[in-house]
């Protein structure tokens, strides 16, 4: 593979990584210069179309998904036989290797780590796309400490501690939920409880269930409750510890809902507010949460009754005949379960009805290929065999994907050209402005603004900056200070008010001026300019027979200066002055003291 590029585009440089389905390599994207990370599923599964179209589907979807803490899908596609996914490649360590450098972490950091992975499925769950696989290896920690949660939504075989049986159990075995272990159905919920397990191990350093084989790991999800973690690390809250139990409640009922609700409880942890988290009811609720055994998990019979393994087999004797009979009553009035996917809601709900059958559940997705309110997919798929009535869910498509317009001010055009082609999005008009803020050829302004909201291929608008606007700076000298200021408002300037007490000046009048006029500056600049003003009158206030540091706490207090000759004490007495007491004076006059 090393020295291959796919798709015309993508030069294949080194392998990076490997797992169970696929091969991860970094490359370089000669189309945008960019180092991009490309898993390329291994070849024994690209000929099983049931792993290609899973591949497939679950990529698409994933690369719907755009968010800080995830590892995001660029691409994918297909060359012969060699099925791909092209992905951010971030650099990193994982965090099962700082769990094993470093454990038991701090628990602060713990539980920053954990609010970031609760965001990242926060948005994985919005898309209806639940990981399945949320564990140590699966979390990126960068080289400037931010979180990325990575293989969203990508399925695993077995190998190693991963176990895999016809696509229902997914998951390694340390971190899969107890409805996963029996081959159940994974739900948001099953997410969190796979998150508890890696917040648990970042505390303590070990993993709550382990064991020689997945199947007896398996097996103590589903059966064992977990040491409480404050045994293994005392320096854990009772707060934080009620968290850890409740996200590994075996019934999803009593876990988190969601992972809003439980990044809401591990912020509450970190301010040092009362968490909503409960310790799970010991006795009578343990007996509600017991739930069926995958029957690949072995339960020892010893002290068991022999007759349990007749129990089964004549349990799934039942099962066999009750299926029997259904397939010959859907081999009378079987319907063949038409195409619904181009059509519209309306048009599906008239063709199902047409056919004897109904509509099921609406979903409503984004989608690059298929138009806004046009059907993606459906289940049952076209062509299945359905009995009368059963409901067809149908997904219709939200249009393309919405993509976040990010900040392209101070690049240049070409840099700003290319940063919007990355995000899937086109340069629309290119003018000229002035401006204070950005030097002269970059980019000063664009619409839609940063962050805005718009659908993959739109146009922005960019402004490129001439520099500043350059004002020539009028002459003042001689008006004053309101016509001066209004003056310089008309130009785009700025006043700047001094008030110089001065005889030599008419008053009211500005008699000096920086810049000076003529000057060239840019717009927005402020003038300073200065205004004489008259001295205000003060009366002179009696200090004679005071003390001389009496004399001048009255005379500074009113605002006048102070003159003598030879070196009073404090304590001297003031014979006389002059001016004599209620004179009227300039603020600042001098009154001559004598002792």
């Amino acid at each position: 593979m090393i020295g291959k590029v796919l798709n015309g585009r993508y030069e294949i440089k080194k392998q990076v990584g490997t797992g169970g389905m696929a091969d991860v390599y970094m490359a370089i994207d000669r189309l945008l210069g960019r180092t991009v990370a490309v898993k390329v599923l291994h070849p024994q599964f690209s000929r099983d179309p049931v792993y290609v179209e899973r591949f497939r589907q679950e990529a698409q979807a994933a690369a719907n998904i755009s968010h800080q803490n995830i590892v995001n899908v660029h691409d994918w596609g297909v060359e012969g036989e060699l099925h791909y996914i092209v992905m951010e490649y971030v650099e990193g360590k994982n965090l099962k290797d700082i769990i094993l450098d470093s454990a038991p972490l701090m628990p602060e950091r713990a539980v920053e780590i954990a609010i970031s992975i609760c965001m990242a499925l926060e948005a994985a769950h919005s898309h209806r796309i639940v990981h399945r696989d949320i564990k140590p290896q699966n979390v990126i920690v960068t080289k400037d400490n931010q979180i990325k949660v990575m293989d969203f939504g990508i399925a695993r075989t077995s190998g190693g501690s991963s176990i895999t049986q016809t696509g229902t159990i997914i998951g390694t075995a340390q971190y899969i939920s107890p409805e996963q272990a029996q081959g159940r159905s994974a739900d948001p919920r099953s997410d969190l409880y796979s998150l508890g397990i890696v917040l648990y191990e970042m505390l303590t350093g070990k993993v709550p269930f382990d064991g020689e084989t997945p199947v007896a790991i398996a097996y103590k999800h589903v059966r064992e409750d977990p040491l409480p973690p404050s045994m293994l690390n005392p320096d854990i809250s009772p707060e934080l510890e009620a968290i850890v139990l409740k996200a590994l409640a075996k019934n999803p009922q009593n876990r988190y809902q969601n992972a809003t609700e439980m990044r809401a409880d591990l912020e509450r942890s970190l301010e040092g507010t009362p968490v909503y988290a409960t310790p799970v009811l010991p006795a009578e609720e343990k007996a509600q949460e017991q739930t069926r055994v995958y029957p690949a998990v072995p339960v020892s019979t010893r002290g068991r009754s022999r007759r349990w393994p007749w129990v089964v087999l004549v349990a799934v004797a039942l099962i066999a005949i009750a299926f029997g009979i259904w397939g010959v009553l859907r081999g009378t009035s079987a319907i063949t379960v038409p195409d619904l996917t181009g059509k519209t809601e309306a048009e599906a709900k008239k063709i199902l009805a047409d056919a004897g059958l109904l509509l099921g559940t609406v979903t409503r997705d984004y989608s690059e290929t298929i138009p806004e309110g046009k059907i993606i997919s459906q289940n049952p798929k076209a062509g299945s065999k359905i009995t009368k009535n059963m409901k067809i869910d149908i997904v219709v498509s939200r249009g393309a994907p919405l993509i976040s317009v990010p900040d392209c001010r101070g690049l240049s055009l070409d840099e700003a050209k290319a940063k919007l082609q990355s995000e899937g999005l086109e340069v629309g008009n290119v003018t000229e402005e002035f401006s204070s803020s950005q030097p002269a050829g970059k980019i000063s302004s664009q619409n839609p603004a940063p962050g805005s909201d718009v659908r993959k291929g739109s146009k922005v608008d960019l402004a490129l900056s001439k520099g500043p606007e350059m004002v020539s700076v009028p002459r003042l000298i001689g008006m004053n200070k309101e016509a001066a200021t209004k003056l310089l408002e008309q130009k785009g300037l700025t006043a700047n008010i001094e008030e110089v007490v001065t005889s030599e000046h008419p008053e009211g009048a500005v008699f000096e001026q920086t810049p000076k006029e003529g000057e060239s500056v840019p717009k927005g600049s402020t003038v300073t300019i200065r205004v004489a003003i008259r001295p205000k009158k003060v009366s002179v206030p009696s200090v004679i027979g005071k003390t001389f540091k009496q004399a001048k706490e009255i005379l500074l207090n009113a605002k006048l200066t102070i003159g003598y000759e030879g070196s009073p004490t404090e304590n001297t007495t003031v014979k006389s002055q002059n001016p004599v007491p209620g004179t009227m004076v300039d603020e600042g006059t001098e009154v001559r003291l004598e002792f």
